[in-house]
């Protein structure tokens, strides 16, 4: 007598997402994808950008702005068609269709995590502001500006040493954040030494950075072509 034994998983079809390895935001959805093991299922689309997107309209990527007008990196397109033009929204989507790990908590916990979250999404967002300003010519950048998102990054590293202890529970969307805008301020050196004077996100950091997600998606600069 012979069995066959026959071994059912349930596979998502391909989905697709516009990638730049500089972009902080990118790298969110990409640790949130190796964190819910679902980076397999992502057909990766490389865009290049030239060093002028902080200051005016340049050439896309083939592609990106026909899918997402905004023209945003990360934009993930589902398995099904849509198109989710924003970080938060892609690392959603791979949260509902995960079918082990989630990265997003049930009840009080939740909204305690998406308050962390906005608070390190904000400083991804001056920390952006900051590199897109730096990349004007001299001539036209703008030092109040700059000083007005370091005062912002400033203040959010202060709330989150002090939120430090939300750090430590179950992995989530939360911590992702809080790690890749920490790894962001290390690797634009430029942004200044997060660690002075906040030993507990100093040390969380030191632990988080060591996760394989982590180590595999460290930034390197976007291809100008």
């Amino acid at each position: 007598m012979s069995f066959r034994v026959v071994v059912t998983r349930n596979y998502l079809k391909l989905m697709k997402l516009f990638w730049t390895p500089a972009s902080p935001f990118t790298r969110k959805v990409g640790v949130t994808a190796r964190e819910l093991h679902l980076w397999d299922n992502i057909e990766i689309l490389p865009t290049t950008w030239s060093l002028q997107w902080g200051y005016r309209t340049v050439p896309f990527t083939p592609g990106l702005a026909e899918a997402n007008p905004v023209a945003r990196i990360p934009t993930l397109i589902t398995e099904g068609g849509d198109v989710l033009g924003d970080s938060t929204l892609a690392c959603l989507y791979l949260n509902d269709v995960s079918n082990g790990k989630k990265l997003i908590p049930e009840g009080e916990e939740k909204w305690r995590m998406w308050a962390l979250h906005a608070i390190a999404d904000g400083m991804l967002e001056a920390q952006i502001l900051m590199r897109a300003e730096h990349l004007r010519p001299t001539d036209i950048r703008s030092d109040s500006f700059l000083d007005k998102q370091r005062d912002r990054i400033e203040r959010c590293l202060d709330a989150m040493e002090a939120r430090a202890s939300e750090l430590d529970g179950p992995l989530d969307l939360a911590q992702i954040t809080v790690g890749v805008t920490c790894s962001y301020q290390d690797w634009r050196d430029w942004l200044g030494d997060f660690r002075p004077n906040r030993p507990r996100l100093t040390d969380w950091y030191a632990r988080f950075s060591e996760r394989d997600a982590m180590k595999i998606t460290e930034p390197q600069e976007t291809p100008e072509e």
